[in-house]
């Protein structure tokens, strides 16, 4: 193999991995808004434009080649391994988009050069030459997303990830400079990779993780004190001052809280104790989105239920889960059947599975993808696998598109503090004496949960059945708009009534 067929694949693969983990970086950083990918794409192609007319010139005007672009190559992995650390100070955010301009830039320098170099001046050879070096830097475009995305990213953290592919580019200019420039600049510049190498690895194995960087927190004694990452994205959490449990964010974005305690309840767990006053025959249960697992905890002590199926996209969630003994016990609890998989993909491959209670532990309806959990689409999915009778619960986080959608699907739909309660019966229809009742039946670890006779616990029960079910009329006339519905083709709460781009972390 010709090393300009090298060069053009190590360019091509340099480039779309970095692209893959600039995207995630900015993503993380803004929260999960889906401007994340237009910005970073953009930004990218415009940098690799950039890159390509300054490596025209370089062309025109250099005669030898390997040696400017072995020290571009060693410049980007530079470039690569400090420029994240960088952007993740607090308050350097922005200076992103001219990292990630310099660093698509840099190596777009090396595409027409890599051209120049395999090309063949004999007549009836150029086109062929031409074809080979383009088809190489194809392949490693294509390796690029594929084995950082898909492999990578899930065996390693992301500022591992960057450093790695950095230092990939920096091995990739010394084999340039080894063809061309002398020992002296060679030994030079492999002298200055490996201390690089040593210099970024080093506090990376004393866990500096870009997402603690990142993350900006009310509380300043409040610090990040557990990251987990892989392909479906960063977790991480941290130990608040309050006695409220251990926060965990996905995304950047608040996740939930470790808490099961009713008489703590700092994470409004009302929202699933009504469940069980609404629907205490329920036997089959339905989870999508496990996060904390603190709901599902919950589920599984109510009276009733025989079999929950839950399903959870980002296995990262269950290493999260072992950690919390209160919760841990659900993963080995014999009516719990723990699904890692795509909820829409999980449901279409299980046409013939019913459940009484669906809950969906839904992220912020302005978050990349939330129309795939919010749409009408999916909620007529989710539709068919319910028994008569079944109630559906699941975060609107303040959309009244999320509840006017649920209202095109279900013949029922109210908002339970922020969020949607949905039947095919009218669940105001309850009384307060059948709630109560319902609510003293459930159980943790076999005990019951609440007890009559404890003034906290009547408090918590009279609160639950008390929060009224608001209409899509109320909500609609409180927002001065009417609501719209979502659909998989308009994803109207990810752009229309999104949150926008730059988003900051949370203050």
């Amino acid at each position: 193999m010709k090393f300009p067929w090298i060069l053009s694949l190590g360019v091509g693969f340099l480039s779309l991995s970095q692209e893959i983990l600039w995207m995630r970086f900015i993503s993380f950083a803004n929260r999960g808004v889906p401007q994340s990918f237009s910005f970073v794409l953009m930004i990218f192609l415009a940098g690799i434009a950039a890159g390509a007319l300054m490596g025209r010139l370089l062309c025109t005007r250099a005669d030898k080649l390997y040696t400017p672009s072995g020290l571009l190559l060693l410049g980007t992995c530079a470039l690569d391994m400090v420029g994240p650390l960088i952007a993740a100070v607090p308050g350097f955010g922005f200076l992103s988009p001219f990292l990630i301009f310099l660093c698509a830039g840099l190596k777009g320098v090396l595409f027409p050069v890599a051209h120049q170099l395999g090309s063949v001046t004999v007549q009836g050879q150029v086109g062929k030459s031409v074809s080979r070096v383009y088809f190489f830097n194809i392949i490693g475009s294509t390796l690029g997303p594929l084995v950082t995305g898909f492999w990578l990213l899930d065996h390693l953290s992301l500022q591992t990830s960057m450093l790695l592919v950095g230092f990939l580019a920096g091995v990739l200019g010394l084999l340039c400079l080894v063809r061309e420039a002398p020992l002296k600049t060679t030994m030079k510049a492999a002298s200055a990779l490996a201390l690089l190498g040593f210099l970024f690895m080093l506090p990376n194995q004393m866990t500096v993780h870009l997402a603690c960087r990142m993350y900006e927190h009310t509380d300043p004694n409040a610090p990040v004190v557990q990251v987990i990452e892989n392909k479906s994205g960063i977790i991480h959490t941290v130990e608040a001052n309050d006695k409220g449990g251990t926060i965990t964010f996905g995304g950047n974005v608040y996740d939930g809280r470790d808490n099961v305690d009713p008489r703590v309840n700092s994470n409004i767990l009302q929202r699933i104790f009504i469940l069980n006053a609404l629907r205490p025959e329920a036997a089959r249960v339905l989870v999508i989105g496990v996060s904390s697992g603190a709901y599902l905890r919950l589920l599984a002590g109510f009276p009733k239920v025989k079999s929950i199926d839950a399903i959870e996209i980002n296995p990262g969630y269950l290493e999260l889960i072992k950690g919390y003994p209160d919760i841990a016990p659900v993963l080995n609890d014999p009516k719990v059947h723990l699904h890692i998989d795509d909820g829409r993909r999980w449901l279409k491959r299980n046409p013939d599975e019913k459940f009484d209670i669906v809950v969906m532990n839904t992220t912020y309806h302005w978050r990349s993808y939330s129309s795939n959990l919010l749409s009408r689409e999916f909620l007529q999915l989710l539709q068919k696998h319910m028994n008569k009778g079944a109630v559906i619960t699941y975060n609107a986080t303040g959309s009244i598109d999320v509840l006017k959608t649920a209202g095109e699907v279900f013949a029922y739909s109210f908002r339970y503090v922020n969020f949607v309660l949905a039947s095919d019966w009218d669940l105001r229809k309850l009384t307060a004496a059948d709630g109560r009742r319902n609510m003293l039946g459930i159980k943790k670890d076999g005990k019951p949960l609440f007890n009559a006779s404890n003034l906290k616990d009547r408090e918590f029960i009279t609160k639950t059945l008390k929060t009224p079910l608001a209409t899509l009329e109320q909500d609609e006339e409180a927002k001065g708009r009417a609501g719209e519905v979502i659909t998989d083709w308009n994803m109207l709460p990810e752009f229309k009534y999104g949150n926008g781009f730059p988003a900051s972390c949370p203050k």
